[in-house]
């Protein structure tokens, strides 16, 4: 399980490298690329939750499965569009409570545009 696991964070990294390059004349377009790659991120974690729920994992892999999709996310987050998709990222989580209020603001912080914040 550990090896899928770690196939599907690369797989969701490259999907997001190439949305980040993605090109178009509508706006729109880059935004919804940009954030279909990061919603498969979000359901990438859902769905292992899912299996933590099940015990097809541990929750060590959870976690650490869980981790990596947040580093994934913040590290592709430069611009106001790309936080705004990581909000609605970390609402959903914090409503499925994955995730609580100090660790929300921990993860914003931690982002590149958190030193803009305050």
């Amino acid at each position: 399980m550990k090896i899928e696991i770690d196939e599907k964070v690369k797989e969701l990294s490259y999907h997001i490298d190439k949305a980040m390059e993605f090109e178009s004349d509508d706006e729109d377009e880059e935004y919804q690329v940009n954030k279909l790659s990061k919603d498969s991120v979000l359901s990438f974690i859902l769905e292992q939750n899912d299996n933590l729920k099940n015990n097809l994992i541990s929750r060590d892999d959870f976690i650490k499965l869980f981790n990596r999709c947040v580093l994934l996310l913040v590290g592709n987050t430069g611009c106001s569009e790309d936080f705004e998709i990581l909000e609605l990222i970390l609402d959903e989580l914090y409503n499925k409570k994955l995730i609580d209020k100090n660790k929300y603001n921990e993860i914003i912080n931690g982002s590149n545009l958190g030193r803009w914040l305050d």
